[in-house]
């Protein structure tokens, strides 16, 4: 009886199946499509990089290259100072990363583990930070740049940056996510609250960690005002910056601009590619409570 009620079970007529694998059929296709809509430009950017400036410009030439013109990298790599913008862009992305993560860190931590006076309330004055848009506070900003002799430095750049509420706010959410019974045990041992967070919370966050590390590295390589306002030398430019003069300056010579386009592009791309997992569970983990 019991096989008999399995196979029952088991058993679906032939019409609920077709209906479900053309459910499922559609869904994929149209998930295809939106992927291939999304990353056609960056195709096209990848093969126009190795294309003539005459293939770009002719409609009717196909999107892939009859013939693929290496020499455009290193002619873009020699036209313009990317040595240098690539150094100014990892100094900056890698301090401003470092801050943004121990400061949400310990920012998140408190947050979720200790009582004290007016904490609602700055915890709310923390969250405004994600809500008020950064080109409202950019004055006040580099007026205090200014004063302190800042601009146009690696200060300038990173300074500023190496707090953010979005940091704190992931790691508020992951804290609260732990059972309080790993804070309560190490006090009873005799603990002090900075050995608790240090060997117990801090390991624990290691998948935050890397993924709002891997986040926060992207958002900041990608940083096109900010640097724009405080630098003012091609010394002191980052990529996005640098990327934007070299369009002006090689304004028609589209495979140039296309081939310096993937040169900025082509660190983050392989980043995302290699760290999608991270990136992911980083947007999920904040979300456990």
């Amino acid at each position: 009886m019991a096989n008999l009620l399995s196979a029952k079970t088991a058993y679906r007529p032939p019409q609920r199946l077709n209906k479900r694998l053309a459910k499922a059929t559609i869904t994929y296709l149209a998930v295809a499509v939106a992927v291939l809509a999304a990353a056609f430009p960056l195709i096209w950017l990848i093969l126009s990089a190795f294309k003539s400036n005459a293939q770009i410009l002719n409609l009717a030439a196909p999107l892939w290259p009859t013939h693929f013109y290496w020499s455009n990298i290193i002619t873009a790599w020699k036209d313009a100072p990317f040595a240098r913008w690539f150094l100014n862009s990892a100094i900056f992305s890698s301090a401003a990363t470092a801050g943004q993560l121990l400061t949400g860190l310990l920012a998140g931590y408190a947050f979720a583990t200790f009582e004290f006076p007016g904490k609602r309330i700055l915890f709310y004055c923390m969250l405004t930070g994600l809500m008020i848009p950064f080109t409202t506070v950019i004055v006040p900003v580099v007026d205090i740049l200014a004063r302190l002799h800042w601009l146009n430095t690696y200060e300038g750049l990173i300074v500023p940056n190496v707090a953010s509420a979005l940091g704190g706010f992931l790691f508020r959410q992951f804290f609260l996510g732990l059972p309080k019974e790993l804070g309560e045990a190490g006090r009873l041992d005799g603990a002090s609250e900075f050995r608790i967070f240090l060997s117990v919370y801090a390991p624990l966050a290691k998948p935050m960690l890397a993924a709002f590390g891997i986040i926060s590295f992207l958002m900041n390589w990608n940083n096109f005002l900010f640097p724009l306002i405080v630098t003012n030398t091609t010394n002191m430019e980052v990529l996005s910056q640098g990327l934007s003069v070299f369009q002006t300056q090689f304004s028609v010579q589209y495979n140039l601009v296309m081939a310096a386009a993937l040169i900025v592009v082509l660190p983050v791309l392989i980043v995302a590619i290699v760290a999608q997992r991270q990136i992911i569970e980083g947007i999920t983990l904040g979300a456990i409570q």
